[in-house]
């Protein structure tokens, strides 16, 4: 998945449940959301950073504090749950570097649909070159930024 899809989607949630949202609570939201990308900086991306015991500590202060740093951990928390439907995280990591995930796929055709759900187990792969892909992000971003504009001065 790539930034512009972590962004908007904990965004647009925020957007559809929010009294009253503000600019500054969305974007803190959006750079928690992406924040774990930075381990694609590292050698393995998917390693410390989407790591449920690295994250645990900063989700029981954010809880603990609230505000702004909750915000960021739940953007954070969004980020590791699309994952979890989109490749692998590794809950323990570094201690282990096994992670798993959750494929849920829908085939068929006009006489018949089928679903399946496939439970992943994989290592990180090492990065050798970084590669993204934002068609479709973008697009989801831009609507995102309309919405949280609209929503955010009454329009």
């Amino acid at each position: 998945m790539n930034p512009f899809e972590h962004a908007s989607i904990p965004t647009l949630a925020y957007l559809a449940l929010a009294h009253s949202p503000n600019l500054i609570s969305a974007l803190i939201l959006m750079i928690g959301a992406v924040f774990p990308d930075l381990d694609a900086l590292a050698k393995e991306h998917r390693s410390y950073l989407h790591s449920l015991l690295v994250f645990a500590p900063f989700m029981l202060l954010g809880w603990i504090v609230g505000g702004y740093p909750l915000l960021f951990v739940l953007g954070w928390a969004s980020h590791l749950f699309l994952d979890f439907f989109t490749g692998v995280i590794p809950p323990i990591y570094p201690l282990s570097r096994r992670g798993w995930g959750l494929s849920l796929r829908l085939w068929g055709g006009v006489s018949s649909v089928h679903f399946g759900v496939e439970v992943i187990e994989r290592y990180p792969e090492p990065r050798r070159e970084y590669r993204l892909d934002v068609g479709g992000g973008f697009a989801m971003f831009l609507i995102a930024l309309f919405v949280l504009i609209a929503r955010c001065t009454n329009l």
